[in-house]
């Protein structure tokens, strides 16, 4: 005889941490609890609903199918458990949120995302962190920063709000022809613009020579005006200034996908997080670009 057990929060969030970062050790550091604790709710779960909710590979662990579709529901139950301690309480919400984007999505982004904030919840206050999507990703990983914008690295990393193209702007250098390698002023190493961008460069007949590299998008702008090399910027970031480049001879670049991306870190502030990330998938957004915002 089978006897039903119930699904307790704390296994649920814990589930949802590890699904997050694909690792106990790090679900046990953000969750502020052994890593024997960790394995055992995750066994405490795998034991209620008779499957294996991860592939136990080297490196990192993976969803099975039971799983990513499992995910889905306690995503559901832990956001339903929040919103009823919010509304138990009985006032308005209130706190302080960092929120991180990189500054490339900043001007496109985040106008409209303040406004949307101020007037659903005017008593949150934001504190904004300007930094690009390699260094945000691990420091809202580990619950520095509550929730970010982010260029998505992978498709189960965050929740994806648009697709941005990436374009030529500048000026093409001087005496600059086919047979010889292009100067380019280019993301940071280990970005995810930087990984697509360059796999696309390497279409360019006589190469390419990186004359500059920034995490930082006024530096890239900087670059192009100069002449002295062509950025790669994302269209939403370009400055009226700045010419964009058509040539036959350069590659159409990628483009990048735009996700938002909040802490799996469980503390007092998860609940405003869930309402922030939410309002965020809602709000429309200006632009010459693919939205995928969500009504």
């Amino acid at each position: 005889m089978n006897v039903e057990r119930d699904l307790e929060i704390q296994w649920l969030r814990t589930f949802k941490s590890v699904a997050q970062t694909g690792s106990m050790t790090k679900s046990s550091t953000l969750l502020n609890r052994s890593q024997s604790a960790i394995s055992m709710h995750i066994k405490n779960l795998e034991s209620v609903l008779d499957g294996e909710l991860f592939h136990r590979e080297v490196r990192r662990l993976t969803l099975t199918t039971l799983g990513q579709e499992f995910l889905i529901h306690a995503d559901n139950i832990l956001k339903a458990h929040r919103s009823a301690l919010v509304m138990a309480k009985e006032q308005d919400l209130t706190g302080k949120i960092s929120l991180g984007i990189p500054d490339d999505y900043a001007v496109s982004f985040f106008p409209a995302i303040l406004r949307a904030i101020n007037e659903a919840y005017p008593q949150i206050e934001i504190s904004f962190v300007c930094e690009p999507s390699s260094t945000l990703v691990p420091r809202i990983e580990k619950g520095e920063i509550d929730i970010g914008i982010i260029t998505q690295d992978r498709t189960d990393r965050g929740v994806k709000i648009a697709t941005v193209p990436l374009v030529w702007a500048g000026y093409i250098p001087y005496q600059w022809d086919e047979s010889k390698p292009l100067p380019v002023a280019m993301y940071e190493f280990g970005s995810e613009a930087r990984k697509k961008i360059t796999g696309v460069l390497d279409q360019l007949k006589g190469g390419y020579k990186i004359i500059y590299s920034s995490a930082y998008i006024a530096g890239q702008i900087a670059a192009a005006q100069s002449g002295i090399a062509l950025s790669m910027l994302t269209k939403c970031s370009v400055p009226e200034r700045l010419p964009l480049v058509n040539h036959k001879a350069l590659p159409t670049l990628p483009a990048l996908e735009i996700a938002v991306f909040k802490s799996p870190a469980e503390d007092k502030r998860s609940a405003l997080v869930d309402l922030i990330e939410e309002l965020i998938i809602k709000t429309p957004f200006n632009g010459d670009y693919s939205f995928n915002a969500q009504t």
